[in-house]
């Protein structure tokens, strides 16, 4: 350890360094929050798409980017990072991951499967971890599957998006197949030409 003035320098820079980067991390993360908010939600309440309006959105999506996870924060006490940051990641692998991969591989994936799909795995996993978060303490299997619910609402929402596309396949786009045809051929190939041509 270093002692005095070098010392308090040193753990002063390392402390400053560690704090930038978490503001630096935590302000890119309430941009991205807000400009999806912006564009789905609070633009609907502010109304004219001019440039004052969207920056109003943009603002009032910031609030609510910002207000939500604090009052979250508040009420669930202290929460390791760790165990915070593996709750968030099944959250958003029981969603994304389901709809990324079958959109992408998948044309008989229907808009009716993939919102089920979403809603399944994220109620499950988000579920789970506000149960875990809460303080319910179950032993065994039940507990393991609390605490980790990646295992099992990956599969769920999985299985609701397929199941789901298959009774409502006739709401599948009709150019996914020649869709999927250009996003897995090589732009060498010229697979643009099978819609028309290049955009």
């Amino acid at each position: 350890m270093i002692g005095g003035l070098g010392g308090e320098s040193l753990t002063g820079l390392v402390t400053a360094g560690a704090f930038a980067a978490f503001l630096s991390t935590a302000s890119g993360l309430v941009v991205a929050v807000s400009g999806v908010l912006t564009q789905d939600v609070t633009s609907r309440w502010v109304g004219d798409r001019d440039t004052g309006s969207v920056a109003t959105a943009f603002r009032l999506a910031a609030v609510v980017a910002v207000v939500v996870p604090l009052l979250v924060a508040l009420a669930v006490g202290e929460v390791g990072v760790a165990q915070s940051v593996g709750l968030a990641f099944a959250v958003a692998a029981s969603t994304f991951c389901p709809l990324l991969v079958l959109g992408i591989w998948w044309r008989g994936l229907t808009d009716a499967g993939a919102l089920a799909g979403l809603a399944a795995g994220g109620l499950g996993a988000g579920g789970a971890a506000v149960l875990h978060l809460a303080g319910v303490d179950v032993d065994g299997w039940a507990g393991a599957l609390l605490t980790s619910p990646a295992a099992w609402s990956v599969p769920l929402g999985f299985g609701v998006m397929v199941l789901v596309s298959m009774a409502t396949a006739g709401r599948a786009p009709a150019h996914a197949r020649r869709f999927l045809v250009r996003l897995h051929t090589p732009e060498s190939l010229g697979a643009g030409n099978l819609s028309g041509g290049r955009r």
